[in-house]
């Protein structure tokens, strides 16, 4: 994921990326997808279903996220707007 960094812009940076044929995904400035009453999802997610686990495919990684947010109380997901 490329962001606006130096690093990432720098000329060697790209022909590297280039040759080994990489993807780059470009880090948008915001997402329109999440509100800023999600954020606090992010640290029980990252805490508890995806520390440590790897995936093989964007399919595999949205599953695992979707279980997870069905699997939490519909109290969680209140406390974001609350903390608002």
């Amino acid at each position: 994921m490329h962001d606006n960094a130096s690093a990432h812009r720098a000329l060697a940076s790209q022909k590297t990326l280039a040759y080994l044929d990489f993807q780059c995904l470009h880090h948008p400035p915001y997402s329109p997808d999440l509100a800023p009453s999600d954020y606090h999802l992010f640290h029980g997610l990252k805490k508890k279903k995806m520390k440590g686990r790897r995936f093989s495919s964007d399919a595999e990684v949205n599953a695992a996220v979707e279980t997870w947010l069905d699997g939490q109380p519909s109290e969680l997901f209140l406390s974001g707007l609350q903390e608002l």
